[in-house]
């Protein structure tokens, strides 16, 4: 199956470890939708098509979606959708997303932030850093 990850999952390493049979297809973005932190990231669906969340998309086993599940605190903290991301050479394909179910007004910690910042780096989405990452750190903040 295929898992669209927006936050830590998105670094290699932390894939690597938590989901031994994933496989990176690529990036791409989901539109009409903006990242946010609260503590950690979630997506949330907005009405504006030029509000996009960077994303890798991975192909998972069952057995690593079983691992992700208990690592996402599914179904009490994240609960599971079905989105479209369209990819980098211009094709859509559907998967599998965690969004948040618990929302905490907290800014995510500097070790998690820089995480997916170093992950963003990795995949070659640094002008996303500006456009994105950053932009959702600051809403973070402002709401505490």
């Amino acid at each position: 199956m295929k898992y669209i990850a927006y936050g830590s999952n998105m670094a290699q390493d932390q894939m690597e470890y938590r989901c031994p049979h994933a496989k990176l297809i690529g990036t791409g973005t989901i539109t009409n939708a903006r990242l946010e932190f609260y503590l950690h990231a979630t997506v949330e669906k907005t009405d504006n098509e030029q509000d996009t969340v960077p994303v890798a998309v991975w192909e998972i086993s069952e057995e690593d979606e079983q691992r992700l599940d208990a690592y996402e605190c599914y179904p009490s903290y994240y609960t599971k959708e079905t989105a479209t991301v369209r990819l980098t050479d211009g094709t859509e394909t559907e998967g599998m997303i965690y969004l948040m179910k618990l929302i905490r007004n907290l800014p995510p910690q500097t070790r998690y932030y820089e995480g997916i910042s170093n992950a963003y780096r990795t995949l070659g989405l640094e002008k996303e850093i500006e456009t994105t990452l950053k932009p959702a750190l600051e809403r973070s903040k402002a709401r505490v």
